[in-house]
């Protein structure tokens, strides 16, 4: 029986039967008798919603059978596995996270196009409680193939997504692909979620759908007014998984990151373009003086704050490492791990200098989100990876 706001509301439920639970419902008032061992998860001040608000998760439960996952990654004392499905799962932040899940004593299952086993990023078993889906989420049959996996204690997590080789000049099939991806995938995915009665969805939003925000620290309370053609798709996504949630009840959360770094990224940027020069005994090129400032954001810590909103919030989350780093200060910390004497080297400016800084308070205080990778040490173990995938 589907739970949340979006049903049975007003009617009556029968008693429990002896030896089962009782659902969570809607209305406080109707809220079971607590059991040891089984933590309520509401959406109060302390776990991402406003004082009287409906439970964030209306799932029925066995005693202890929250989503069990810690920010940290280990597993909540007392607490059952609990089924993951995570589109994009051979990704870069895939690969991580169904990792990380599986370490927590989670059942996984990893839907790619590929329907191959997500490879280890940190040293794990490849594989182990890791199981592989082969799903195309830009055709119409992968939304009952993904309802199969899902359920009333399974949780989505969505990443599955489609980044254009230069978001500034998007080619009329890079829009295509885009819009078929990242808009009609998501909207498949719901769909899924939907028609199995999904526990939770955390959808993977970006950054860019601020585009040029007038604040700096920008907050989520911010315009959203993407200038790319990915941050629309993006914010259409987002915008998706929110009537989602008003129409069906289920609890959603979406994450707004920078782009992603640490072992296992192959994108072309400042961050991973200047490791591969330093992995290659070059020193790094900056354009202009260097002082365009962004947030990065470590695999790790973007795992943990999945795993973070699998447990509590819902609706638009900044996740960052909370401070930002200038280009300059990037290259300087890629050769002080590569051991490169001497300075970057210096070149004209191609772009107009551009800072973005987002505020991480809301998910500091809602989802107990707290970066923990340095700088240093992100950029050092991806610099690792580099020299040990080099031929």
């Amino acid at each position: 029986m589907r739970g949340g706001a979006g049903g049975g509301r007003g009617r009556r439920r029968a008693a429990p039967r002896p030896g089962e639970d009782a659902e969570v419902v809607d209305r406080p008032a109707l809220r079971p008798r607590e059991r040891a061992g089984a933590p309520r998860l509401r959406a109060d001040a302390a776990e991402g919603g406003p004082p009287g608000a409906a439970p964030l998760d209306a799932r029925r439960r066995r005693p202890g059978g929250d989503l069990a996952l810690r920010p940290d990654g280990r597993r909540r004392r007392g607490g059952h596995a609990v089924k993951l499905v995570v589109t994009g799962g051979t990704g870069h932040l895939g690969r991580a996270a169904c990792h990380a899940f599986a370490r927590a004593g989670h059942e996984v299952v990893a839907a790619s196009r590929s329907g191959r086993l997500p490879a280890p990023l940190f040293g794990e078993a490849a594989g182990e409680g890791i199981r592989a889906l082969a799903l195309d989420l830009s055709e119409d049959a992968a939304v009952d193939a993904l309802a199969a996996e899902l359920g009333p204690t399974v949780g989505l997590v969505h990443l599955a997504a489609w980044h254009p080789p230069s978001t500034a000049h998007t080619t009329a099939e890079d829009r295509r692909r885009l819009v078929d991806v990242n808009v009609l995938g998501t909207m498949r995915a719901l769909d899924a979620a939907r028609k199995a009665g999904a526990s939770v969805v955390v959808y993977a939003s970006s950054f860019e759908v601020y585009g040029e925000p007038r604040e700096a620290p920008v907050s989520e309370a911010a315009r959203t007014y993407p200038l790319s053609d990915y941050g629309a798709t993006k914010l259409a996504g987002e915008h998706h998984a929110q009537a989602f949630t008003d129409e069906e009840g289920i609890r959603s959360v979406s994450l707004r990151m920078p782009a992603v770094y640490g072992p296992g990224e192959t994108t072309s940027r400042a961050l991973p373009n200047f490791l591969r020069r330093v992995a290659a005994g070059e020193r790094p090129v900056i354009f202009g003086d260097g002082l365009d400032q962004r947030d990065q954001l470590h695999v790790r810590d973007a795992a943990a704050a999945l795993a973070a909103a699998l447990e509590r919030g819902r609706g638009p989350y900044n996740v960052a490492d909370g401070a930002p780093h200038s280009v300059a200060e990037l290259a300087r910390v890629a050769m002080k791990v590569a051991g490169l004497p001497g300075a970057p080297e210096p070149a004209p400016r191609e772009k107009r200098r551009r800072d973005f800084h987002m505020s991480i308070e809301r998910a500091r205080a809602e989802l107990a989100f707290a970066p923990a990778v340095p700088l240093e040490e992100g950029m050092a173990e991806e610099l690792a990876w580099l020299k040990s995938e080099a031929p």
